[in-house]
């Protein structure tokens, strides 16, 4: 279940990054592994710019082209 109003710490953002470049997981997908809300994993998303939805839900376009083992961006597109 996720827990509202908690801070995400720095290595939950990381493995947030991570997931969201190196994965085909759904956003809810991903908010349900890492116990938090939807809202976070798409503020992550923005704050980062990893995934690129062009308007549409189900479909997106990554922007990044590495991510390293902490979840650094090494390359982008």
């Amino acid at each position: 279940m996720a827990h509202q109003g908690r801070v995400l710490s720095e290595h939950q953002v990381r493995r947030i990054v991570s997931l969201l470049a190196s994965t085909d997981m759904t956003i809810p997908e991903i908010a349900e592994r890492m116990g938090c809300s939807r809202s976070a994993i798409v503020s992550v998303n923005r704050h980062h710019g990893i995934r690129n939805y062009n308007g549409h839900r189900s479909t997106w376009t990554c922007s990044v082209t590495a991510v390293s083992q902490d979840g650094e961006t090494v390359a982008k597109g």
